[in-house]
């Protein structure tokens, strides 16, 4: 077998990249079958005088040439649709439907759908069935229906669905009618929370949050008083001045509410283990699992994760949906150096606002501990949630001092996600409750 750098660089050359899409869509999964066939009798009747087996080559070899011919056969004149969704949720089914139209009076047969593989990553999209089989009589709609799973998190070009006619063998394609492509993003998956608990606490934020709705606090008149010098212009009530006959300004009530960092914990070794990926993927959908929790708080929250940049987002109070957090975990690549120098500075000039500091982190050694540290000497609450398989690289139980800190394995989060089913849920295994309260 090759090793694994030429095996990746056999799958990518141009030769493989232009040949495999005409084996998979010009061919249907019968032809494929038929020409392997025919490939294997052509090798074992090459001595014709010890075997017959060219006869079998010849019967296979002229059923297959057959079926070549309709290589030429033109797009099927049909109406057809097949919507593709832009989202999908790591291991949760979503349904395809591909309606076809036949014209007025005509009837089709033999028509093929297909589902292209992505261009990249093409293992992790399965679609079942690949391709289907059908016929339209006059004025019929049909309809096929198929399911489409997604295996790993991330960003993908999902080829638009083709279709196409068929010889009567249903062994080879035509030319093809095919659907624009779409890009599809894929949330990790997640658990809902029944409760997570974290220090409470407000703080003022400067300026107030213009876009933080009608939640909580939120900045609103609360009636007038005297003007006192330094007062802005725009705060004046000209009615009130004009009834009293003294300047008078509007006084609003001012903005205090709890604010909570999300910080993930995002690094992993340049040549990582299957273990080091599955810590990070777990931790990647408890940080899921608890902004799902937050979204329907009235709490802002920030997210911060290191990658090869530093990715923020700031959610709640209708800032932002639960989408535009998952968008970001689901495009997040680990970083091979320790973030904590990038998210450091970025995070130490918002802790005047914020209030509570929730880590996930994937081991707990003298660098992870002593960052925490920095943020509770600022007076900032933290919460620490552990994922690690093992133990871990310093022992975490003398650090009950910084705040809470729970231990959460793989298998933990895993057991969690399982429990939850294909949409998120409320959780209520023992895994879920080590991030709890």
């Amino acid at each position: 077998m090759p090793p694994p750098r030429r095996r990746k660089f056999l799958l990518r050359s141009p030769i493989l990249e232009y040949v495999r899409p005409i084996y998979e869509e010009r061919l249907t999964a019968r032809g494929r079958y038929l020409l392997w066939t025919t490939a294997l009798l052509a090798v074992l009747g090459l001595d014709t005088r010890r075997t017959q087996v060219f006869s079998l080559f010849a019967i296979a070899a002229a059923t297959l040439l057959f079926a070549l011919v309709f290589w030429l056969a033109r797009a099927p004149r049909v109406r057809f649709e097949c919507p593709l969704p832009d989202h999908a949720t790591v291991g949760t089914p979503l349904r395809l439907r591909a309606r076809v139209e036949a014209p007025a009076g005509r009837r089709v047969s033999d028509l093929r759908l297909a589902f292209p593989r992505p261009p990249r990553w093409s293992s992790s999209i399965a679609y079942e069935p690949q391709e289907a089989f059908f016929d339209l009589v006059p004025d019929e709609l049909g309809e096929v229906v198929a399911e489409l799973r997604v295996a790993r998190r991330g960003r993908y070009l999902l080829r638009g669905p083709t279709l196409r006619r068929t010889d009567p063998l249903r062994l080879a394609t035509g030319r093809a009618r095919s659907l624009p492509d779409q890009t599809l993003i894929a949330y990790p998956r997640f658990y809902s929370m029944d409760d997570f608990m974290v220090p409470i606490g407000r703080r003022y934020q400067p300026g107030g949050i213009p876009l933080s709705s009608s939640l909580g606090e939120s900045i609103e008149f609360v009636g007038t008083r005297d003007y006192r010098e330094g007062d802005p212009v725009k705060s004046i009530h000209w009615r009130s001045w004009a009834k009293r006959g003294k300047p008078v300004v509007k006084e609003y009530q001012e903005e205090y509410f709890c604010r909570i960092a999300i910080i993930l914990d995002t690094f992993v070794r340049r040549r990582p283990r299957p273990e080091d990926v599955r810590v990070f993927e777990a931790a990647i959908s408890v940080v899921a699992s608890i902004a799902d929790f937050f979204s329907r708080s009235e709490y802002v929250v920030d997210i911060l994760a290191a990658g090869p940049d530093l990715y923020e987002v700031s959610a709640g109070r209708s800032l932002a949906y639960l989408e535009n957090i998952l968008d970001v975990l689901a495009c997040l690549e680990p970083c091979p150096d320790p973030p904590f120098a990038t998210i450091g500075p970025v995070l130490f000039e918002k802790l005047g606002q914020i209030t509570t500091v929730v880590a996930v982190l994937q081991d707990w050694d003298d660098a992870r501990e002593g960052f925490l540290r920095q943020v509770k000497a600022l007076g900032t609450a933290v919460r620490v949630v552990i994922v690690h398989e093992g133990p871990t690289a310093k022992p975490w139980a003398g650090a009950e001092d910084l705040g809470e800190v729970g231990l959460m394995s793989p298998s933990d989060v895993e057991q969690a996600l399982a429990a939850s089913g294909p949409s998120p849920s409320a959780a209520s295994t023992p895994a879920a409750e080590a991030v709890r309260a």
